[in-house]
């Protein structure tokens, strides 16, 4: 075993010796080799569009007098695009998810013991507490949410080294005496000793009789004694059979768990039939006592970064006079902070104050001088952190500021404030970098049902017969390669999230690295893609004609006077009918319209970015109709020939649903990407390759 220490010692040394130390070589990684050279790169299913520019707008006169979409040249970088629109099968396979989801969440909650185990997966690393608070805290513990701390303060950076070392056992000069992180969060050494011959131990794995007892309580919120009111942990036996309240039950440890997909549900298993009961139509709203789900019950939270909002900022000031030495700050060190905080103006590698409230969003108060001074409001010193209902409380009150000379915690109120991140050097001069207190603030938080409206084949059209295809279209198996419809504009954007989530997940659990997200494309992606690389033509098959030699039509769309059929479908057809354009996508024209992400603008020509052009507004629930308008293109199988062309703009609401709108995804390529797909992938790994 020496031996082999030995020998690979020297290897370490032989290759740490190498010709390249000392230049600049960069970080040692993997070679991202691109889409095509491998599976599982390139989503199934997609194909590629090459970066590049086209003119967009009118190719023909504008026969309704709109003047929407004047002529102009829009470059747009290289993306992936579906082939087809979204199928019906497609989409069910996410409905599909949110109901198994809801299924294994309930199944989880309401099993016991061993049962309940079945549905979750427990991470190997499973902390006890104290460690679980100290890991969600993430960046609190360094005081990254608390701009008052100092992140790089040698005293109080000192004092968070010294609670882990003691935390672990490893810091016997601090043992029992207990400590203070800056977020008030208390440690006592002696509530968690490293003698082993303790009840209480530093060990950080849940044993296999403590995770039995937690998945046999609910919850231990109830209760501040040792075990669950529910007394359901009784049944275990052995000294580990008491689980410290801390530790919670099932409710309070759901987000150190992941659901258990590889578990199949038998939904006609009598016991989880039961345990799912209020997933179903109730017994007076079945139809021939048909027990079936309840749609209606289909919601998926979803999230999404605003970056738009994040990337905003507000004016970085520095005030002449040190702010801080008016307060009376509660610090770790014995002189309750005096030294600490009472610093030289203009001390190199230390941070201004901002002293007013002209920043975008500031929560300001007053000091004893009556001076506006902004403040972080990220703590309690006392009872439960805000927003926060899993926290412990210490006592009753709920404390906020009032006082700013006597700043012992505070609560966040408004978070996402511009912070000054920058540091005045020894020359007096201030490195400002613009950011925020709580990147939370962006992170957008939405629920919507998932189940497409069924409904719209009877709303859309009066007087008509369409009763079969609200009956059968989405869930019989005999529509699943025909494009989903129904579908609102934020569904079409809930499911693109979705999708997401699922690539990435697989992504991960193969080692690789996350990929650009799946979206709704951009108006001038979409027409980009349309047009499959002919410049000027009117539909994406070319034209001006909109049949073929042989006098067939070329989409699925309203022919001639009405006679629907005439193309060869009557409805929607199948979404990889008719011929694919130049970069190989199916039914750019026809069959349904397709929502985009843009806003509908009629000026939007006027005034958008050459550069991939874009126009995107987040439409409230107050907002004027006209301001939830979102672009769709492409015309439908209801539609006349004109909606069919590549320039041609039109709108529906986007908290609409239509029997004629559907989508389709697209994800931004990686890379230059250049026409040649090849070649990129070829000459420029082999650099990529020899460059690492």
């Amino acid at each position: 075993m020496k031996k082999l220490l030995s020998v690979f010692t020297v290897l370490v040394l032989l290759y740490s010796c190498s010709e390249v130390e000392g230049n600049l070589v960069g970080v040692r990684r993997d070679t991202w080799y691109p889409d095509v050279l491998g599976p599982g790169k390139l989503p199934i299913g997609m194909v590629y569009v090459p970066s590049g520019g086209y003119q967009t707008g009118e190719d023909d006169e504008d026969i309704m007098g709109l003047h929407t979409a004047r002529m102009r040249t829009v470059s747009v970088p290289a993306f992936y695009m579906d082939a087809t629109e979204i199928s019906n099968n497609e989409y069910r396979q996410f409905v599909h998810w949110v109901r198994d989801s809801i299924a294994r969440e309930k199944l989880y909650r309401r099993s016991f013991d061993d049962e309940a185990e079945r549905w979750i997966n427990v991470p190997d690393n499973f902390f006890k507490e104290p460690y679980r608070t100290i890991i969600d805290m993430g960046s609190d513990v360094q005081g990254g949410n608390t701009s008052f701390q100092l992140i790089n303060d040698t005293i109080n950076n000192a004092e968070i080294d010294k609670t882990l070392l003691t935390m672990m056992g490893n810091y016997e000069k601090s043992k029992g005496k207990g400590k203070k992180l800056l977020n008030g969060y208390a440690f006592d050494q002696k509530n968690y000793p490293a003698n082993t011959n303790s009840k209480k131990t530093d060990d950080v794995v849940v044993s296999e009789a403590e995770l039995r007892g937690i998945m046999q309580m609910y919850t231990g919120a109830s209760s501040g004694k040792a075990v669950s009111k529910n007394k359901a942990d009784k049944t275990l036996k052995g000294a580990n059979s008491k689980i410290v309240y801390t530790q919670g039950g099932r409710v309070e440890n759901r987000k150190y768990f992941t659901l258990n997909w590889e578990e199949l549900i038998d939904y006609n298993d009598p016991q989880i039939s039961f345990l799912l009961a209020d997933m179903y139509y109730s017994e007076q709203e079945r139809f021939y006592k048909r027990r079936e789900i309840d749609t209606r019950l289909l919601f998926f939270d979803y999230y999404w970064i605003d970056y738009k909002e994040a990337a905003k900022k507000g004016k970085v000031i520095t005030k002449s006079v040190d702010a801080r030495k008016t307060f009376a700050y509660d610090s770790l060190s014995a002189d309750n902070g005096t030294a600490l905080y009472q610093r030289g103006r203009r001390e190199p590698l230390n941070k201004d104050y901002k002293t007013n409230d002209l920043h975008r969003s500031t929560l300001y108060t007053v000091d004893q001088n009556t001076n506006k001074v902004w403040v972080d409001t990220t703590i309690y010193n006392k009872g439960r952190q805000f927003g926060d209902p899993q926290g412990a409380l210490v006592d009753k009150a709920v404390y906020s500021i009032n006082d700013t000379s006597n700043l012992k915690g505070t609560i966040l109120e408004n978070p996402g404030q511009d912070l000054d991140l920058g540091y005045t050097n020894s020359k007096g001069q201030h490195n400002a970098i613009r950011g925020h207190t709580d990147r939370s603030r962006f992170i957008i938080k939405e629920r919507i049902n998932v189940y497409p409206d069924t409904l719209c084949w009877v709303r859309d059209f009066t007087y008509s017969f369409h009763e079969p295809m609200t009956q059968n279209y989405f869930w019989h198996n005999a529509y699943d390669n025909y494009p989903v419809v129904g579908v609102t504009w934020t569904q079409a954007k809930a499911f693109s999230v979705w999708r997401t989530q699922v690539y990435h997940s697989w992504l991960q659990a193969n080692g690789d690295l996350f990929v650009n997200d799946f979206r709704l494309p951009t108006e001038s992606e979409w027409e980009r893609g349309a047009r499959g690389d002919l410049d000027l033509a009117q539909y994406p098959w070319g034209g001006p004609y909109i049949r073929n030699s042989s006098g067939c039509f070329l989409a699925n769309f309203k022919p001639l006077r009405g006679r629907y059929f005439e193309d060869g479908g009557f409805h929607t057809v199948k979404v990889y009918s008719y011929n694919p354009n130049g970069f190989g996508l199916f039914c750019m024209a026809g069959n349904v319209a397709e929502w985009c992400s843009t806003t509908f603008d009629e000026s939007m020509y006027e005034f958008s970015h050459d550069l991939s052009s874009e126009y995107d507004y987040q439409a409230k629930d107050g907002d004027h109709p006209v301001k939830k308008r979102k672009v769709i293109r492409g015309g439908s199988w209801k539609d006349i020939g004109y909606y069919l062309m590549n320039s041609t703009r039109t709108y529906e609401y986007q908290d609409t649903a239509k029997s004629y709108v559907g989508f389709r995804n697209v994800m931004t390529h990686l890379g230059r990407g250049g026409r040649d797909i090849d070649q990129e992938n070829g000459e420029e790994i082999q650099s990529d390759i020899q460059l690492k």
